[in-house]
């Protein structure tokens, strides 16, 4: 069986479809021959990316792709190709390229935000040098076995389904059709130093920052009393040294669920304060292990992956409004020798509105703000506008 954490995200396909994106800005076309030379080199480092995923068995299987078949050129961007990936029948990942931009869809059932990123570093790598890829990636969990063997539960502090869930209003029905869009909001680099700045003073975090400013941005249009939001955390962090320098293409994410009092009214930085408080406590509980130790527990006990998906349902389930931080993306691992990257924004899933996720992560000094969303006109603009309240909030601090 592969990485067991991939079960984590075979679940809720209907809400949103398993997927991360990246889409980077290039000053001029990449060199097409030393693209194509540069998948070759990554898929023998990580050759799940040219399987599907059999999803019974939790397993991919060789499907004889080959670079042709997940490499396009293109002359524009269609987000529209999202709808048609297909993981259990596909390739775990899909290239196109334009004069100004490279797209990356890659199957979120293979590696999460942080391994995906370690992917993209690697097709860097790979287009930059003429020598083969000597690397080797690694799948196994034995260090976050090793870390719940020695961490006890607290089931009671991580409530995956809160009774006041933030949500977003449903618009009334339309006759247009949705589209797939990305939408994008950044704070300059002095923007952001500033509240860089701010939340060092504070002794608080960026993440809590971010987080809060996305969860009462929601929240004045739901109106709910409490904030609850889960984050997710890469546990590449907790393990051992030699471990967290290797490459690790592959599902390493818990999820901390947190539940924060707070009125609609309440001032940014209050609120900032008591998710920052939650978060510490859920830190020192190690809390995010219970998104999938029963699931690993009942795994050795024989279960089978569709009675392992009930337990994904109880403690990681896909919820309609949701936050996550693809955190700094490296300028100087993330660069093409012959070219210039502007801008590289990373997203996770397409959902349909009014089901809702932003996704945080800076490039070059600057906090990008962005998500994925099969909306109308009008959706689109509700959630261009959460995004923007979201953005006000950051910047109201200083």
């Amino acid at each position: 069986m592969a990485d067991p954490l991939n079960i984590l995200h075979t679940v809720g396909f209907k809400a949103m479809y398993p997927m991360v994106r990246a889409g980077i800005s290039l000053k001029k076309p990449l060199d097409a021959r030393r693209l194509t030379t540069a998948v070759a080199k990554v898929v023998k480092a990580v050759p799940q990316l040219m399987q599907a995923y059999r999803i019974k068995d939790n397993e991919f299987e060789d499907i004889d792709a080959v670079v042709g078949d997940v490499l396009h050129f293109v002359d524009q961007i269609d987000e529209s190709a999202a709808g048609k990936l297909d993981w259990e029948k596909q390739p775990q990942w899909q290239l196109y390229v334009t004069d100004s931009q490279l797209v990356v869809y890659g199957s979120h059932i293979l590696t999460d935000g942080a391994g995906f990123k370690q992917l993209l570093y690697l097709l860097c790598a790979a287009y930059n040098q003429t020598a083969d890829l000597d690397v080797a990636n690694h799948q196994d969990i034995d260090g976050i076995k090793a870390l719940i063997k020695k961490i006890p539960a607290h089931q009671s502090k991580n409530n995956d389904h809160p009774t006041q869930a933030l949500s977003l209003p449903a618009l009334a029905p339309s006759p247009e059709s949705r589209q797939y869009s990305i939408l994008h909001q950044h704070l300059t680099a002095k923007q952001f130093a500033q509240l860089h700045a701010w939340t060092k003073a504070n002794g608080v975090t960026i993440n809590d920052a971010v987080m809060t400013a996305f969860a009462k941005a929601v929240q004045q249009f739901c109106g709910v009393d409490e904030l609850n939001l889960a984050c997710p955390t890469d546990m590449r962090q907790f393990l051992p040294d030699d471990q967290r320098s290797e490459l690790r293409v592959q599902n390493l994410t818990g999820r901390y669920n947190i539940s924060v009092a707070a009125q609609p009214a309440e001032d940014f930085p209050a609120t900032v304060v008591k998710v920052h408080q939650a978060m510490n406590q859920q830190k020192a509980d190690y809390t995010f292990l219970e998104s999938f130790r029963s699931m690993l527990a009942n795994l050795d006990d024989g279960a089978s992956v569709s009675q392992l998906q009930q337990d994904v349902e109880n403690h990681y389930h896909v919820r309609s409004i949701a936050y996550t931080n693809m955190a700094i993306v490296n300028d100087a691992r993330l660069y093409f020798a012959d070219n210039e990257i502007d801008d590289c924004i990373l997203t996770g899933g397409f959902r349909t509105m009014p089901h809702y996720q932003i996704c945080a992560s800076t490039f070059k000094g600057q906090l990008n703000l962005a998500a994925n969303v099969i909306a109308t006109s009008a959706e689109k603009q509700l959630a261009y506008a959460v995004m923007s309240l979201m953005r006000q909030y950051l910047l109201s601090v200083h």
